[in-house]
């Protein structure tokens, strides 16, 4: 990985990831405009917690479904109605 000849502007932990984040992009072979903003975002997400130590697999909670969210007030009314 000699000369690559990324730059880092700043000492902050967001300019380190997006250095890394061009470091991955250039290793996967998509810095000539190969990937998509999804996988940019998803990616340099990873790097920032990388970076700040943020450990992804045990610190983020997967969103909740919507269906989830509708069993879950079909719940409340039915434990509403059971009281009543």
């Amino acid at each position: 990985m000699d000369g690559l000849g990324i730059e880092i502007e700043g000492d902050s932990e967001p300019a380190v990831a997006l250095a890394l984040l061009k470091i991955v992009m250039r290793a996967e072979g998509k810095d000539e405009g190969g990937a998509s903003a999804d996988w940019i975002l998803a990616t340099y997400g990873r790097c920032l917690a990388a970076v700040t130590g943020f450990d992804t697999d045990t610190d983020v909670d997967p969103p909740e479904d919507e269906a989830d969210d509708q069993d879950e007030g079909d719940e409340d009314q039915a434990a509403g109605k059971a009281a009543a």
